[in-house]
């Protein structure tokens, strides 16, 4: 029985002419947990994925109730086993243009593949923007680290140091002073201290370095240590660094969607659910947009609100077209 009810939603979708009722464009946690909740909802969805996914560097994903420790392509692995199950189809490609008409979507893929689709959900996420100092982005992801919740507790202990270009990541490096008694903060230079700020820190047995970094040092474990311009190496096993972002797809550029200066798209949440865009059908989910903090956990639970959203625009339309 549950075989014929998708069958059937999938043949009512193509009722009006158009390929799918939604497509998703990123196959991340927010991507498949929209993915998820519109194919239980009866609607035809493509999900396409180029497979950049930003933890992508990482060997375990953090924090995620149930799936605490999980390798990120096998929680995404997973993800698409469950979407499959509800009739959800993927494409291993990227979408490079979305144009809007009167009647919905059309959607070019990378392969020259055109596709059509009632809405539109961005879950294409975001990039961290890297110094481009010897051995950072080598790192990143195994020495170095984004997310003291993430990664905080492997490292526990350890020489640890953090990485700040601005007074406002002082409130960050508290943060990472709770993980370790040995603590190193690496200024690059920059002048990031008041005087009492400084003492602050220097009370509680922080190093504080403002010589700048000229290269990160790798072994065989990972980081070994910071090498400094003065021609010092400060002996670290993991340094974390909270990076700017920009929005990881060109699309929500060529869509005309409005991107704060934090690099996220403008969402807004109304009384009808969230992830609404300043173009109309378009939704935005997960760490791409403004509304959502960026963990796995808060990026499934904005797909799956987003994914209610959807439907329910889905079927206002529906019913009041007398489809």
């Amino acid at each position: 029985m549950f075989d014929i009810l998708i069958a059937l939603a999938m043949q009512t979708s193509d009722g009006d002419g158009l390929d799918y009722d939604v497509l998703i464009i990123g196959g991340g946690p927010a991507g498949l947990s929209v993915a998820l909740q519109l194919g239980r909802s009866l609607r035809s969805v493509l999900v396409c994925d180029s497979d950049e996914p930003r933890n992508g560097p990482a060997a375990e994903s953090h924090g995620y109730l149930t799936r605490d420790g999980i390798a990120p392509h096998e929680l995404r692995r997973l993800g698409r086993e469950e979407v499959a199950r509800y009739g959800g189809e993927f494409r291993d490609s990227q979408v490079t243009n979305v144009s809007k008409d009167e009647d919905g979507f059309t959607n070019t893929l990378d392969t020259g593949e055109t596709v059509t689709s009632r809405k539109v959900v961005l879950a294409t996420g975001v990039s961290d923007v890297l110094p481009d100092t010897d051995g950072f982005e080598e790192l990143w992801g195994s020495g170095v680290h984004h997310c003291p919740y993430c990664h905080g507790y492997e490292v526990r202990g350890e020489q640890l140091g953090v990485f700040i270009k601005a007074p406002e990541g002082l409130e960050y490096a508290k943060l990472i002073y709770n993980l370790s008694e040995d603590l190193v903060v690496f200024t690059d230079g920059r002048d990031v201290f008041d005087k009492e700020t400084r003492a602050a820190f220097v009370d509680r047995g922080i190093v504080i370095e403002d010589e700048p970094i000229s290269a990160l040092n790798s072994s065989e474990d990972g980081l070994e240590s910071v090498s400094l311009v003065d021609g010092r190496d400060v002996a670290r096993q993991a340094l974390f660094y909270p990076p700017p972002i920009e929005q990881h797809s060109e699309l929500s550029e060529q869509l005309g969607l409005q991107v704060n200066q934090a690099g996220l798209v403008e969402t807004k949440r109304s009384q009808h659910g969230t992830g609404f865009t300043s173009v109309d059908g378009v939704f935005v989910a997960g760490d791409a947009a403004s509304g959502s903090s960026q963990s796995i956990a808060t990026a499934v639970g904005d797909g799956t609100e987003v994914g209610a959203t959807v439907n329910m625009e889905l079927s206002k339309e529906t019913f009041e077209e007398g489809r």
